[in-house]
């Protein structure tokens, strides 16, 4: 017997989880973050600048967008100097995330948004 909200297994006999007060069930629930889904992240910003990476990972943290750094292990254990890392978002939060950062002035720019060269 388990909990179908906690997950806890339970004896024969005992009907109720002693911790969330519901029926027990007689199959183990699936818990429902086992399931994972294929995402093509969108790339807000690339940069070199720690400094920078750390604001931004902080503003959107702060606003509830989860974000992925990609090239940040490689950052941290190559000893070949400063080769750059991309936040990416999923693409429901690329929007905001992009609205947020140019609010603070921070450039977004990757794959997924050219960069415009002024100087031409």
């Amino acid at each position: 017997m388990y909990c179908p909200r906690c997950g806890a297994e339970y004896h024969e006999g005992i009907e109720s989880c002693a911790d969330c007060r519901v029926a027990l069930v007689e199959k183990r629930p699936t818990p429902a973050h086992d399931e994972a889904e294929w995402v093509d992240l969108i790339t807000v910003l690339t940069t070199d600048e720690e400094s920078q990476l750390k604001v931004v990972r902080s503003l959107l943290e702060a606003e509830g967008i989860p974000c992925y750094v990609q090239g940040e292990v490689a950052e941290e254990t190559l000893p070949v100097g400063r080769l750059g890392v991309q936040v990416q978002v999923r693409p429901q939060d690329a929007e905001s995330a992009r609205e947020l950062l140019a609010a603070k002035d921070l450039l977004f720019t990757g794959p997924d948004e050219p960069v415009e060269d002024d100087e031409a």
